[in-house]
């Protein structure tokens, strides 16, 4: 800390370009290369207390502006879990217990009479209701430690120079207030953290080894409380029916018990209000695992589970559209299909079509936000109606189910589906009661087994055209207004506002930042999904030491995507 102290105070009234002495390898924001793979002078690592720290710049127009990473050694933090196998549950409890204090020791800085280059500024990534992998903390296994990666502005005199005592001042300060709340930690606390995630771990791989696509434990809290993630207050508990109970066991001979959703056609009905599409958008929201206090900790669904919308308007290129349509009016080609303003109908077939092309085995349908056209045709319209293109998704389900591809309906104005369906809840003040054989008993006259299309080709390979451009330089932007959120880069647009299993802001930096890579790559002959599943794999690990610049927030907070929400969002960039 002496050294860092000497630094600071030969810094304090020089010129701001001088904050490149604090850290090692001067050239790693100007390129996208690994720092190991670079000539690097000396490492320059500060000591303070049990923590050590380190900074890297973020360009030559902005010294002041760095990236400050404090390193957190294993034993402060270990509980009875090894880390190893539980990496990502200890990263989330870390930025869990430090964001808030540290984002709030930053406002604590903040002088609305002063220009804000005139104060220190901190800033950490925040978590949200789900755990995941996050780049705000990572461990690395060769240093035994946990790496933060926070922002930091070095407070500046007159908007130029450094302010290197006040500089030092902050970052002790931030120092002093991680180690203290480090050793706040009941070890208790941090072990049921860690644990809630092992029995999550166990419920997907029970799932998987017993033909089920969801579980809902008895007692989750589905309601949310208005526009937020919190449980929403006197909500009534989940229950199971009994025919649709099934008891997963936990360690140390615990048995978690609710209700198991078995692949193939699920329909939840019931009257208005009754907690249907509560329920189903539990079931989208079981892709994350859950902290405690949500209500939804023991809600896991298939994690490539796909909510399915029309989307009115969107923008939709070359895309095989025969399984859901035999012609377009105006010898438009359905097998490469473009439109710069899709309707509801079609907009909702290209988004079925592409979840099937991204590997979703898990399809969520709510009829409130579906085209009605594309849903259902009954017998009176089939008679009347000769020549309709659209090939209702009734006539299709029953082949996805025989591709393993479920398909869980939320229908509340049409018994049609109730013919196709595996299982049928009916809802009930939020509660769900088993009617499958009643329904088949007393309501459907017969259920079709059989398809009344030829199968159909559901899955292509798909290939990006570049641009035809040399400027490699990329501007991006994530805008979001009322009931709409949108990411530009550049010329390009894609709308993601109904990409709803995107959740976090982090998840969404990482979208913009990946879509530029895809826009980089000049690598030819790669399908596109196998482009996404290859640049989400590398996505942490690949980020780990480089920062492109400060300009954008979402070059340094990321957070771990689907692939197939990757592709979701390419394919909706208009002009691509």
């Amino acid at each position: 800390m002496n050294q860092f102290k000497k630094l600071m105070m030969s810094f304090h009234t020089q010129e701001k370009s001088c904050l490149n002495r604090l850290y090692i390898d001067k050239q790693i924001y100007l390129s996208s290369v690994s720092s190991s793979e670079q000539p690097i002078e000396e490492e320059k690592i500060y000591l303070y207390r049990d923590l050590s720290f380190q900074f890297m710049g973020t360009g030559f127009r902005t010294p002041q502006k760095l990236v400050l990473f404090v390193f957190i050694p294993e034993h402060l933090i270990l509980g009875k879990y090894p880390i190893l196998s539980y990496t990502t549950a200890y990263e989330d409890y870390i930025l869990k217990i430090l964001s808030d204090s540290v984002n709030h020791l930053s406002e604590e800085y903040r002088n609305d009479k002063k220009s804000a280059r005139e104060k220190a500024q901190f800033f950490m990534q925040p978590v949200s209701s789900v755990v995941q992998k996050r780049n705000g903390c990572i461990y690395l296994e060769e240093n035994k430690a946990f790496r933060l990666r926070i922002q930091f502005q070095v407070p500046l005199l007159n908007g130029v120079h450094v302010n290197g005592k006040s500089g030092f001042k902050a970052i002790k300060e931030l120092l002093n207030l991680i180690t203290n709340q480090l050793l706040l930690i009941e070890r208790a606390d941090l072990d049921a953290h860690i644990n809630l995630y092992s029995q999550q771990l166990k419920i997907r791989q029970y799932l998987k080894q017993h033909n089920l696509i969801a579980f809902i434990a008895n007692g989750s809290i589905l309601p949310r409380e208005g526009d937020t993630q919190k449980p929403a207050g006197h909500a009534v508990p989940f229950v199971s029916p009994p025919e649709l109970e099934v008891y997963v066991p936990l360690q140390n001979g615990e048995v978690l018990t609710g209700m198991g959703i078995k692949k193939g056609v699920t329909v939840i009905t019931g009257g208005g209000y009754s907690g249907k599409s509560t329920l189903l958008d539990s079931i989208e929201m079981g892709i994350y695992y859950h902290r405690r206090g949500d209500g939804r900790e023991y809600v896991i669904t298939d994690d490539t589970a796909c909510k399915i919308y029309a989307e009115d308007g969107r923008y939709i290129c070359n895309t095989d559209i025969s399984p859901f349509f035999s012609y377009i009016p105006g010898n438009q080609k359905v097998e490469a299909f473009s439109s710069s303003k899709a309707s509801g109908s079609v907009s909702q077939a290209v988004n079925i079509i592409e979840a099937v092309y991204g590997g979703s085995r898990l399809l969520l349908i709510d009829e409130d936000t579906s085209a009605t056209n594309f849903m259902i045709r009954d017998e009176n319209m089939r008679k009347l109606v000769k020549n309709e293109p659209i090939i209702p998704f009734t006539d299709r389900i029953s082949e996805l189910k025989d591709k393993e591809i479920s398909t869980i309906l939320v229908i509340g104005g049409s018994g049609e589906y109730l013919k196709y369906a595996d299982t049928i809840l009916l809802m009930e003040d939020y509660i769900p009661a088993e009617k499958t054989q009643y329904v088949r008993r007393h309501l459907c006259d017969a259920f079709y087994k059989n398809n009344e299309k030829q199968d159909c080709q559901w899955t292509q390979e798909k290939y990006l055209q570049m641009p035809a451009t040399e400027n490699k330089f990329f501007y991006s932007q994530y805008v979001q207004i009322e009931n709409a959120r949108y990411i530009k880069i550049n010329d390009y647009t894609a709308d993601i506002t109904k990409m709803t299993a995107v959740v976090c802001d982090g998840q969404i930096n990482s979208l913009a930042y990946l879509m530029e890579k895809i826009l980089m790559d000049t690598e030819e002959g790669i399908d596109l999904l196998e482009k996404c599943k290859q640049k989400v794999q590398g996505l942490i690990d690949n980020t780990r030491d480089t920062t492109l610049s400060n300009t954008h927030q979402y070059e340094l907070y990321l957070e771990m995507i689907r692939p197939l929400d990757l592709l979701m969002a390419v394919n909706r960039m208009r002009g691509l």
